[in-house]
């Protein structure tokens, strides 16, 4: 009780009100949920309850899709004194990932955020390693990850699997969410060993992960699901470990050695934003993509529209306002043209909060159009003529899919690796014409896309052959680059 610090009534109201938020967000009622929290926060609260209200109030913001809440509410609950240590670890975890949506953060003050992550862990045991337990036959790789299932990231992450070296590589995959599907038979089917570690605790996890001799432990997700792959990667049960696919920047943590880049978006301007040094690829992109099955089942013809549509996929909370008055500006330039906005969630809640923010960035009535996530989501590419990416969080999974339904992308980079790899993905694809340095250079692309018919006729009708063609969709030359990798890294740890 002294934890708490509250009377015995006082816990079971706080308990009572906790319980009708969930109650609540489970009915996808953010605003109504935020309401009741700030009554809430007006009680004298112990750190236990202002933890769990924090990350209450988390939960709401991202709900409503609002990123800058979520950082608020991350941080508070960072604060508060009352969470158990891998509560504070996660809420970090997903603090600094909700930053790489916001516009206007330094990458200075980026880098020393994630470099916090590691003072979280201090006195966790790590495991040593000698190299005569690690004489295997063949090359032992783990992969960690919850992504092996039908989402994004699994399409990313199937050609190493598909493609690997049998004779010269052995792959353990550690399944962290335990929930399967289709996907997960298929990827169970490549590996020679699966472990589902989903209700195992962090330090249990690398336990498994160490008593399998893993020689390179990859892990493909990083700060994107609450760094809960990251909290066994810090006990170091792998001589060498990796970061790759799922994650876009330094992970804070000095136990993981390497991140998986390429020439473009690992560069000597950004090599100082990183604890990790780099396993970079030179003749693909750190990504490589292969269509999800559903793509076959697509019977939709594209349309001529009479004027240019352009249109973004990608999940609402990467569209800031500076983006929405530049898509404005490139809208205004190209008569009679309109833009989609298509959210990745189902959320009715969001598309409100997208329709306020488009209004404010003064859109003209009817010139956007909003759409919730849907299963028809590869055929509706088919109704737009340009994909315009986001920036600073550019998009990854949705720029492939749109180059493969036919669409070009326009994208914006900057300096650090997150920003970067939506240029890595076009230039892999040989479409580099189609990134920008600076907003302006960004509108002047798009603008020019949309009036060259012509050109965006053929782009429409060639695109597809193309990336088959090209080094982005190369799986079995990305498999053997990346493993090529393994092994120096490997031999530079045997030395």
């Amino acid at each position: 009780m002294a934890f708490w610090s509250l009377s015995v009534a006082e816990a079971h109201s706080f308990a009572e009100a906790m319980t009708s938020v969930r109650a609540l967000l489970a009915e996808d009622r953010g605003g109504a949920a935020l309401e009741a929290l700030r009554r809430l926060a007006r009680a004298p609260l112990s750190p236990r309850a202002a933890f769990e209200l924090a990350a209450a109030k988390a939960s709401a913001y991202t709900a409503l899709g609002d990123a800058h809440g979520v950082v608020e509410a991350y941080r508070a609950a960072c604060s508060s004194g009352g969470a158990l240590p891998e509560e504070h670890r996660m809420a970090y975890s997903n603090c600094l990932f909700a930053l790489h949506y916001l516009p206007g953060v330094e990458d200075a003050r980026l880098f020393r955020e994630h470099c916090g992550f590691a003072a979280l862990f201090e006195g966790v045991r790590q495991y040593a390693h000698d190299a005569l337990l690690h004489c295997h036959e063949r090359l032992r790789i783990g992969y960690i990850s919850p992504d092996f299932a039908m989402q994004i990231n699994a399409f990313f992450i199937m050609p190493l699997l598909v493609h690997r070296t049998k004779e010269r590589f052995e792959v353990y995959c550690y399944d962290t969410r335990g929930a399967g599907d289709s996907v997960t038979e298929q990827m169970r089917s490549l590996a020679d060993a699966w472990r589902d570690v989903s209700s195992l605790p962090a330090a249990e996890q690398a336990a498994c992960i160490y008593a399998d001799e893993i020689d390179i432990l990859v892990d493909l997700s990083g700060h994107a699901a609450g760094g809960k792959t990251l909290a066994a990667l810090a006990h170091r049960p792998a001589p060498v470990q990796v970061t790759a696919i799922g994650w876009f920047d330094t992970t804070g943590l000095p136990a993981i050695d390497y991140v998986l880049a390429d020439r473009l978006s690992a560069t000597a301007d950004n090599e100082e934003l990183f604890l990790e040094k780099t396993l970079c690829l030179h003749d693909h992109s750190m990504l490589c993509y292969m269509p999800p099955s559903s793509v076959q089942y697509v019977t939709k013809r594209r349309e001529r529209h009479e004027a240019p549509v352009f249109g973004s996929f990608n999940n609402f909370y990467k569209i800031t306002h500076e983006q929405l008055l530049l898509w404005r500006e490139i809208v205004e330039r190209v008569p009679g043209a309109r833009l989609v906005l298509k959210n990745t969630a189902a959320s009715e809640v969001q598309e409100r909060r997208m329709r306020r923010m488009a209004k404010r960035a003064g859109f003209a009535e009817g010139v956007v159009e909003f759409r919730r996530a849907s299963s028809d989501y590869l055929a509706q590419y088919l109704d737009i003529d340009i994909a315009l990416d986001t920036y600073p969080y550019p998009g990854g999974g949705t720029t492939c899919d749109a180059l493969y339904m036919g669409v070009p992308v326009v994208t914006r980079y900057g300096r650090r690796f997150g920003s970067r790899f939506g240029l890595s993905l076009l230039s892999a694809a040989g479409l580099s014409e189609l990134a920008a340095a600076t907003p302006e250079e960004y509108a002047a692309k798009a603008v020019s896309l949309a009036r060259d018919t012509e050109l965006l006729t053929a782009l429409h009708e060639t695109l597809r052959v193309r990336m088959e063609e090209s080094p982005l969709m190369d799986g079995a030359g990305y498999a053997r680059e990346v493993e090529a990798l393994y092994e120096e890294a490997w031999l530079a740890w045997l030395q």
